[in-house]
């Protein structure tokens, strides 16, 4: 069994899955730990974190390393299994912090709670 956590089979899905979640997941770090993309950086990501979602800052400390680390690793293939497991968990948590009272489905028509 622990030899099979190890193997690595030579073939192409592993490698567009990786680089797919690394592509959507980095842009999501950056705007949390440098302020691209129109976010806010380290500091005001941490404080929404910890004033308006109420989450532990070592959580939201964690949420923002996965995110941006993660992504980079995943993109270059670097611990691929110890990241996916970590992002496993940081989507439920978000989910089950931010999004699971607006439902699953998307706003086509705006009718539901949640962002705008």
């Amino acid at each position: 069994m622990l030899q099979a956590l190890f193997t690595t089979r030579n073939d192409w899905t592993g490698l567009i899955t990786r680089i797919t979640i690394g592509a959507i997941l980095f842009p999501h770090g950056a705007q949390k730990l440098l302020g691209a993309f129109g976010g806010y950086g380290f500091t005001g990501t941490m404080g929404f974190f910890t004033d308006v979602v109420h989450l532990p800052w070592i959580v939201g400390f964690a949420v923002i390393l996965i995110e941006f680390f993660g992504s980079i690793s995943m993109l270059l293939g670097f611990a691929s299994r110890f990241w996916s497991v970590a992002i496993i968990g940081l989507t439920l948590g978000i989910i089950t912090s931010s999004h699971v009272q607006n439902g699953f489905f998307m706003n086509w028509a705006g009718t539901q709670g949640g962002d705008q």
